[in-house]
């Protein structure tokens, strides 16, 4: 039965509920002391034991209504299945030769036990990994690899050499084996689709959704933003847990022995009041800086989407956008949620050729001095100027002042310095410069940039 429960736990992953391995070993034992006797109380028990949430246990009672449904064989087919398929209405047919062969299969179908029918397809089914389950395409390969782990191959050689004869009692045991072939082969076949019902259910979606993360993200249609949003949140939910946890077990720090002996001198030297070593968590300070051109306004979309979905790990996000010159945009964040905020600001500004050294002239004025040695700058743009100056002196003052200066351009790198591009010519003055043009590539920016404030804390 561990097997039947380890399964089990496939069925409920699938269904997109987070099962740990301490989950599994913790649900096991509840089922041990419980026993599969009563549905509804393994059926309480699981959900206890596994869901977290009030849609992980609908979905885990879902998932345990569908796998632990007892509809296999239940049909009176197989009656009708194993009349001769040469015998019409009208005539009478000899009787079927008493079966004297060894064929365990053959045995089973012609008594027509169900029982031992459904047990041999749930063995061969495992034998055959139908747990690994997940696309539709797989159907016929898997109801192919049952069968023939119950014995097909050998039931075909079988029914050939019983039609093979004169004898009409023994093409009619052939005659009745054929339906019964027929009627075994439908069963299976219904069984293999609710597995992939089961086993599959969110395998396309993960595909079309890793599809999405290596695509560039000039390429998502607009269809698939809708999906891309919920792939973000989720990227940007599991860096906070990550770099949350860092920072909880980093708040306490080491004993202060000094502190510690100092403030218990009251109480003659006793422990009463522990204090311990604080350590300053650096949160990254953000300015974003984003080009909301044409050529480059998704790439953008996708980092304020991510940059704001960050902000429980980040100290303060500062944004501006720009094509010819810097718009300060926190205002819009502030009254409007991000989304829609995003969605505001490219359809307000999201016109013209990019200039990119009036905007650096427009960040030298305005925001220059309050950049300092706790603020990352982060640029995503293609750096193409239209051969208008570059204004490379504001990019040193920035390098110079800042924490980080990370520039993100969307183009390949064997591009950077042809045409219009400055890449080339700002890159000097970047403490980071990388080709972006995924959301998986933007995760692991953002990671990294994480990290490194989490190892200077």
């Amino acid at each position: 039965m561990q097997q039947t429960l380890e399964d089990f736990f496939k069925v409920v992953r699938s269904a997109g509920v987070k099962i740990s391995v301490a989950d599994s070993i913790e649900t096991s034992k509840a089922v041990q002391l419980v026993g599969y006797a009563d549905r509804e109380i393994l059926k309480d028990t699981l959900a206890l034991s596994l869901a977290k949430t009030l849609d992980e246990k609908n979905a885990l009672y879902e998932c345990f209504d569908q796998y632990f449904s007892f509809n296999t064989f239940k049909k009176d087919a197989l009656l009708e299945k194993t009349e001769p398929a040469h015998a019409k209405p009208e005539q009478q047919t000899e009787p079927a030769a008493e079966y004297d062969g060894e064929l365990e299969l053959a045995k089973i179908l012609l008594q027509q036990d169900k029982a031992k029918l459904a047990q041999s397809m749930k063995k061969a089914a495992r034998e055959a990994n139908i747990t690994d389950i997940w696309l539709f395409t797989q159907k016929g390969i898997n109801t192919r690899k049952i069968m023939n782990k119950m014995g097909l191959n050998e039931l075909n050689s079988e029914i050939a050499q019983l039609a093979s004869g004169d004898c009409p009692a023994k093409q009619g045991l052939a005659g009745q084996l054929r339906g019964a072939q027929k009627y075994l082969y439908e069963e299976v076949r219904n069984f293999v689709e609710q597995q992939l019902a089961m086993y599959g259910k969110t395998a396309s979606q993960n595909i079309h959704e890793s599809f999405l993360k290596e695509s560039r993200l000039s390429n998502i249609e607009k269809r698939d933003f809708e999906v891309m949003v919920k792939i973000v949140r989720k990227m940007a939910k599991r860096l906070s847990s990550i770099h949350s946890k860092k920072r909880k077990r980093q708040d306490r720090g080491h004993l202060d022995f000094r502190k510690t002996l100092r403030q218990n001198m009251a109480y003659d030297g006793a422990m009463f009041k522990i204090f311990w070593k604080s350590k300053v968590i650096d949160k990254p300070r953000i300015l974003a800086l984003c080009d909301i051109s044409p050529s480059v306004a998704s790439y953008s979309r996708f980092l304020l989407l991510f940059l704001y979905s960050l902000s429980d790990v980040l100290d303060r996000i500062d944004t501006s956008v720009f094509t010819n010159s810097l718009i300060d945009v926190n205002d819009i964040f502030e009254r409007f949620p991000v989304q829609q905020a995003i969605e505001k600001i490219s359809s307000d500004y999201g016109m013209g050729g990019s200039d990119y050294g009036n905007t650096l002239l427009d960040l030298k004025k305005d925001y220059l001095e309050h950049v300092d040695n706790k603020t990352t700058v982060i640029i995503l743009g293609d750096a193409r100027n239209n051969n208008l100056a570059p204004q490379t002196e504001v990019m040193k003052l920035l390098y110079q002042r800042a924490k980080r200066v990370i520039w993100l351009n969307p183009e390949h790198k064997n591009f950077w310095g042809t045409g219009d591009s400055e890449m080339l010519a700002y890159k000097p003055y970047c403490h980071i410069v990388k080709q972006c043009n995924s959301i998986n590539q933007l995760e692991k920016i953002l990671d990294d940039i994480l990290k490194a404030s989490a190892q200077k804390a």
